[in-house]
């Protein structure tokens, strides 16, 4: 089989050997083959799926020259003579680029620019004109050309001008592509890390009330052990927010000091029956068996980085320090001892005086604050004196509302009156109060 290439008679064209790019015909075995080739390029039926390159020009010459030089360069092309005529045609994403003459009859360059730009933001417009106004090629570019040609303009120019803008659109569209694939993923994984926090956070909240569930029935089995009743630790905790708040708490700190202040007691499940339920007298030795359970609640409570928790710690180590230093385990005196430990230290001792217990009856209120008032500046900070006498209408509803035990009838069975019970050695300091806050002897 034979095949050869036959130049066409091109006007105005050397007569000479094919050159790359020029339309030829195909021979093959002495056939003609009816379908146009440009020598060195792939077949023009393999463009049709591209955006084509839309050539708008009054001027036919210049619209067939305009096309060759595009077709030439490897690109699909549609044209027409004026901008009515395109803009019947426009679609999105149909054409790349747009070579349009800015001075035609009707509607003129800018008219169909701004059109165009409307069906096809993407399209890279370029304004081919004889006008040589600089004026009018800013405003063409201002209204969203790509670029501008002044005629005549030459196959070279045209060329780079449409591979250029061909190339400046595909890689802003693969921008777009890929800035909307990041965002896409940004957000894809910004709602699978804010799923992935709340499911975190739901566990954290459920392993700390776990936590705080597992804590408090310590604290409550050590309160069982050394107290007849459990609205203790729910009245301790509803009376410490009340006085956080008097003091000028912050909200948050309020609600922490009300679920940590039940655990002031927890180190009591540390400390041996014999001491902490002893019936009488207390050895010096005992009493300082007694004393660490503020420490090994601390203990127990340490090493969380829950603020509850760490809150509840420092609760626990400081709330038998006393405002002018003699208490313990540290002998804080004043503002060294943490305003939570105040807190709960007031609060702990004005329940146990006005709670029965099987040892004694419940002290009237007005003989606690009493006591109480009477240890101001030495046990209690004064600001928490003064913050329990105005809260004392809200702490007496609670006492009310969480109650104890009647236990009258037992203590007049067992110690008569008032002044049989066996509170005349105290195991902290001489007085009514420590005996009643910690034990009886």
């Amino acid at each position: 089989m034979g095949c050869r290439i036959l130049k066409p008679y091109t006007i105005g064209l050397p007569d000479s050997a094919a050159l790359l790019g020029e339309d030829a015909v195909l021979v093959v075995d002495g056939e003609q083959d009816l379908k146009s080739y440009t020598i060195g390029l792939p077949d023009s039926a393999a463009h049709l799926g591209e955006e084509a390159v839309l050539v708008v020009d009054d001027d036919s010459a210049v619209r067939r020259f305009l096309r060759r030089v595009v077709e030439r360069a490897g690109h699909r092309v549609e044209d027409f003579p004026d901008a009515e005529a395109a803009l019947e045609h426009i679609s999105p994403a149909k054409y790349a680029v747009a070579l349009i003459d800015l001075n035609m009859p009707g509607h003129g360059g800018l008219w169909l620019l701004e059109r165009l730009r409307e069906a096809d933001p993407d399209i890279a417009v370029v304004i081919v004109t004889g006008s040589g106004v600089v004026d009018e090629a800013v405003n063409a570019l201002t209204h969203g050309a790509v670029d501008y040609l002044q005629k005549p303009v030459s196959t070279i120019e045209i060329k780079e001008v449409v591979g250029r803008a061909r190339r400046n659109r595909q890689l802003e569209l693969e921008n777009r592509a890929y800035r909307l694939d990041l965002e896409r993923l940004v957000q894809e994984r910004t709602a699978g890390l804010r799923e992935a926090m709340i499911e975190l956070g739901a566990a954290s909240v459920a392993l700390e009330r776990s936590h705080r569930e597992s804590i408090y029935r310590l604290a409550a089995a050590a309160e069982y052990r050394d107290e007849d009743t459990g609205n203790h630790l729910v009245r301790i905790g509803l009376t410490s927010e009340l006085l956080a708040k008097r003091v000028g708490c912050e909200e948050e700190l309020v609600a922490l000091i009300r679920q940590a202040s039940p655990m002031h007691d927890v180190g009591k499940i540390g400390i041996s029956d014999a001491d902490l339920l002893k019936p009488g007298l207390l050895a010096d030795e005992e009493f300082e068996e007694i004393k660490k359970h503020t420490v090994i609640g601390a203990r127990i409570l340490s090493g969380s980085s829950s603020k509850l928790f760490q809150l509840a710690e420092r609760i626990a180590l400081s709330h038998h320090e006393w405002f002018d230093g003699s208490g313990y385990p540290l002998g804080l005196r004043g503002e060294q001892i943490p305003l939570e430990g105040r807190i709960v230290a007031i609060a702990d001792a004005f329940d146990a005086l006005t709670s029965p217990r099987v040892y004694k009856p419940a002290y009237p209120v007005e003989k606690a604050l009493a006591i109480i008032e009477n240890e101001s500046g030495t046990h209690f900070d004064p600001e928490m004196v003064q913050a329990l006498y105005e809260s004392l209408d809200e702490i007496l509803e609670v006492k009310r509302s969480y109650g104890d035990p009647d236990f009258s009838s037992f203590w007049s069975a067992n110690f008569g009156s008032e002044l049989c019970l066996p509170f005349s050695n105290l195991i902290e300091v001489p007085g009514e109060l420590t005996g009643i806050v910690e034990r009886p002897n």
